[in-house]
């Protein structure tokens, strides 16, 4: 036997081989589960798709060619008002005042055939009717509504840029656009960019199916050529019936920012060190400072200068960042963040009430010159700063508990990190607040080798 040469469609090979054998009406009738959209308004034609179940298109044999192939186009469909009653038989596709036939019935699977519902279509409720090559027919009541003209415009809305935002120079601008027409169809949408005084770019997107659309663009932000200068986005959405919807959006233009310098370049951990900025270009309102991508707080502002709180950080190095209207500058030196110091051991935990104790602080983030240890608000007498995990010094004179804390200049202090140091017995001044104190001193001959607060 010769081989059949290919059918008309991909599909066919495999249709063919399920049907073999089968006679005309030997395949059950066609069942209708919907038709979508179910509903539409009747300016345009509207473009459906009818699902179901055994949609058997016609196959036709050459037996003298042999080859065989699919007739996608026999399938009809017909919509037919809906009577009062949905108490309805079966029957054939009737065909009168009531009845619109689909266009361009075409058998996709067996399970989808499309068509095409023209406009005109009086409003009201319809059932559908669909009838196969082999005389089979099947309805669906209620299966399709149209509405009429469309006397509503679609929506149109410019989800980014934000309106009334700003754009730094050279800024990545990403447009959002998105359109809905509801159960109408959109036929056109005009996109039109104004930066400053150049000349408007304005793009057309014809729509041919569909009731809503997203549409997305990206382009980098020009300099202003003046001040004041705005980025300027409109869009224009057209639907059935040629009825429009606009949306603006508009954002100031400005310079890049210039970022020259900032001080200090150290701080705590914990967060709250005052870091002034130097540059230009900044502007009030719309100038985010960053450490590594965290947002600090700004507290005193000038277009060339900006005093910024950091944000709680790791220990380390961070980079640092001037953001206005999508422009960042970044700067050259890291700022970097130290712990505070933390005391672990209090060697002795005891001593006289007079001072004069040597103390070891053992604990760690020690640093020389910046570290000072308080006894009840008293500094330790002669701090030695010996390494980062030691600072040896004298008791003051004091009463009672104390807590001992370490506190730094530049990596702050840890608040309830103390440890308890007690004071063994009392001497003879009584202080302001009813405990009683020896006199404050300084070691005959001073603290050799200390480095002092």
């Amino acid at each position: 036997m010769r081989p059949m040469p290919p059918a008309r469609t991909a599909t066919a090979a495999l249709l063919l081989g399920a049907v073999a054998g089968c006679g005309l009406g030997a395949d059950p009738p066609a069942t209708l589960v919907r038709i979508a959209p179910a509903m539409a308004y009747n300016d345009v034609p509207v473009a459906t798709n009818i699902y179901g179940g055994t949609f058997r298109p016609a196959y036709q044999f050459d037996t003298v060619g042999g080859s065989a192939g699919i007739e996608v186009s026999w399938f009809s469909a017909t919509l037919v008002a809906s009577p009062v009653s949905t108490q309805q038989s079966m029957p054939q596709p009737a065909m009168g005042a009531d009845s619109f036939p689909l266009d361009k019935v075409t058998w996709v699977s067996v399970g989808i055939l499309s068509a095409l519902v023209p406009p005109g279509l009086p409003a009201g409720g319809y059932d559908l009717i669909v009838a196969d090559p082999r005389g089979h027919s099947a309805r669906l009541a209620g299966a399709f509504t149209s509405l009429g003209a469309d006397s509503t415009p679609p929506t149109v809305e410019i989800e980014s840029p934000a309106d009334g935002g700003v754009i730094g120079t050279n800024a990545p601008v990403e447009v959002l656009i998105r359109a809905d027409d509801g159960h109408g169809i959109l036929t056109d949408l005009k996109v039109t960019i104004t930066a400053g005084t150049a000349a408007p770019s304005t793009q057309h997107w014809p729509l041919t199916a569909g009731s809503s659309v997203s549409w997305t663009y990206s382009f980098r932000a020009p300099a202003p050529t003046a001040a004041g200068d705005r980025l300027s986005i409109d869009a224009e959405a057209t639907g059935t019936g040629g009825l429009r919807q606009t949306a603006h959006a508009s954002m100031l233009m400005v310079p890049a920012p210039v970022a020259t310098g900032f001080s200090p370049k150290v701080g705590s951990t914990r967060g709250g060190t005052a870091v002034t900025l130097s540059g230009a270009n900044f502007v009030v309102g719309a100038t985010q400072v960053a450490f590594d991508g965290q947002i600090a707080t700004l507290y005193d502002f000038t277009p060339t200068s900006i005093t910024a709180l950091t944000p709680q950080h790791a220990a380390g190095p961070t980079t640092v960042t001037v953001t206005i209207g999508g422009t960042t500058a970044v700067l050259t030196d890291p700022f970097t963040y130290l712990p505070p110091p933390r005391i672990r051991e209090v060697s002795p935990a005891s001593g006289p009430a007079t001072g004069s104790t040597p103390i070891t602080i053992v604990g760690e983030n020690f640093r020389a010159g910046t570290t000072v240890i308080t006894f009840k608000g008293r500094l330790l007498v002669c701090p030695t700063f010996v390494n980062a995990n030691r600072i040896e010094g004298l008791t003051p004179p004091g009463a009672g508990i104390e807590m001992v804390e370490a506190s730094d200049a530049l990596g702050g202090a840890i608040t309830g990190a103390g440890l308890p140091y007690e004071y063994l017995a009392p001497d003879i001044d009584g202080g302001a607040d009813g405990a009683v104190y020896a006199t404050a001193f300084t070691p005959d001959g001073g603290c050799p080798g200390s480095v002092g607060p």
